[in-house]
């Protein structure tokens, strides 16, 4: 506490987040981001009550940055619009660049080498069969928050133990099916461990049999209560969450003896969080991952540890920017220096990057169908809102999404930006994209394209009103400059979306 007390602290006045100003001091004043520190509640309070004399401000953008950041938004995807609201129809469609995610898989592997790396990416991302097919031929696995996601993947051709089954929400049948399928499966409580105990008492009179059987299946995940991003809904190691057992002193000798008891548990998942979580929050989940796995294997005696499944969550920069976005070399790189554990082929290492793989790849394309200019309005109403962007609907400050304009005739515009809102087709209030946002004057007819969203759009559809989930193409570029597009999703028809509601 005195080395924070007397350190100056008054150049640190701008920065995204509290906390990557909070990363930046510690690798300024070479101070461990992890330590502990031996604080009394009455500091803790007064440290909470008194405002702080740093003011976070976020960095100014002129007039002319805006235009150019606009500019070059849209020039990345010109040549798309352009062909797409010639060749398509629909009113709102998602676009999928194929050159663009299997260059993004390929980036995956390269940063981590090595046959010991199970690459599961998250299919609650985007769970679309010809994305998924796309990971699964770059040699990646498949990462199920769901049941029915775990048979979504097999499916598709997914081996089984390239499948990680981390439900927190798991029934004793759905253990069952999925231990005998091979699946590999992540417990979140001791309530499924019971009822892994509970399936093998069923199959197995012999305990080696069992464990020959299913060597390495079957993980726990530990909350390593490492800390809270800059986004609460989306940070996953703090001591309020429901995922997971939390690791912490007092309970380290109840984990240690729960391993003991169950041999057949020889996993470890960690996963901090996604979106807002700095790198260097997931380099302390990893290493405090490997840690424990030690501790274990030291209490049991054993090397009872055979996976280390080390979770997601490498943030995106949503600006949308093609090349933009963080570099998994870059992640592997901090691995390499602080968790080597990671490459040393000692542990199966499993990852579940969803967000950071799928996002840059993906785009919005959807028409203005009306203006709304009276009383000082300016809002341009759209075919896509809250049904397919809840988060930015909710929580525009910690999801907002970048924009670009086109003419009805696909063609970029430009011209002076100017203040207005665009909101969706939902009967809801609430239903905005973005309000006050600077754009090009909006007119009936002209196209938005909504920028990096390739993951947790499509994904988390919403059924309300009853309208039809969007129309998603892959779509590539030839030498000559022509786009092609194939349909991965059809939009869905009335009766496909009436099907939802029953007989």
């Amino acid at each position: 506490m005195d080395k924070i007390t007397s350190a100056d602290l008054s150049k640190y006045s701008s920065g995204t987040t509290a906390l990557d100003v909070a990363y930046e001091i510690c690798r300024d004043f070479g101070w461990n981001p992890a330590e502990k520190m031996e604080i009394s509640l009455v500091e803790l309070l007064c440290e909470k009550l008194q405002p702080s004399s740093l003011v976070l401000k976020p960095k100014d953008v002129s007039p002319d940055e805006l235009v150019a950041q606009h500019q070059a938004r849209g020039e990345s995807v010109a040549t798309l619009v352009k062909s797409a609201v010639k060749a398509i129809e629909y009113p709102v469609m998602d676009m999928i660049s194929i050159p663009m995610l299997k260059e993004r898989l390929s980036s995956l592997h390269s940063a981590f080498r090595g046959s010991h790396f199970n690459h599961a990416v998250a299919v609650k991302a985007n769970p679309v069969r010809s994305v998924l097919r796309m990971a699964l031929a770059s040699g990646c696995g498949a990462e199920c928050a769901s049941f029915c996601e775990v048979k979504h993947a097999l499916s598709l051709g997914f081996t089984p133990r390239s499948v990680v089954f981390d439900s927190p929400c798991k029934t004793y049948q759905e253990i069952y099916d999925a231990i005998i399928a091979d699946v590999y499966i992540n417990l979140d409580n001791l309530d499924e461990v019971e009822k892994v105990e509970k399936v093998f008492q069923t199959l197995y009179s012999s305990s080696a049999e069992l464990l020959e059987k299913h060597r390495g299946q079957i993980g726990i995940r530990i909350n390593p209560v490492v800390g809270t991003g800059s986004i609460a809904s989306t940070s996953t190691a703090n001591s309020a969450s429901k995922f997971g057992l939390p690791l912490t002193s007092a309970t380290k000798q109840t984990l240690l003896t729960l391993f003991e008891k169950h041999a057949w548990l020889q996993g470890i998942h960690v996963h901090v969080g996604s979106q807002g979580c700095p790198m260097d929050l997931l380099v302390i989940g990893a290493k405090r991952a490997v840690e424990f796995a030690a501790e274990v294997n030291k209490h049991v005696g054993r090397d009872q540890i055979h996976v280390l499944d080390i979770g997601g969550g490498m943030p995106t920069v949503y600006d949308g920017l093609p090349q933009s976005d963080l570099s998994y070399a870059s992640y592997a790189e901090m691995l390499k220096d602080q968790v080597p554990e990671v490459f040393s082929g000692q542990f199966k290492i499993i990852t579940e990057f969803g967000r950071s793989v799928f996002v840059k790849s993906g785009c919005t394309i959807t028409r203005v169908e009306s203006m709304k200019q009276w009383a000082n309005q300016n809002i341009a109403v759209v075919h896509v809102g809250a049904n397919q962007f809840l988060r930015t609907a909710y929580l525009p400050q910690a999801w907002p999404h970048t924009f670009s304009v086109f003419s009805s005739q696909g063609l970029l515009k430009k011209g002076p930006l100017v203040k207005q809102d665009i909101a969706g087709p939902l009967c809801f209030s609430g239903d905005f994209l973005a309000k006050e946002i600077l754009l090009p004057q909006l007119e009936v007819g002209d196209y938005i394209v909504i920028h990096d969203t390739g993951a947790y759009t499509v994904a988390m559809y919403s059924k309300y009103n009853s309208r039809p989930s969007t129309a998603i193409y892959g779509y590539e570029t030839s030498p000559n400059g022509e786009i092609s597009f194939t349909i991965f999703k059809d939009q869905e028809n009335t009766e496909q979306v009436l099907s939802f509601w029953g007989v």
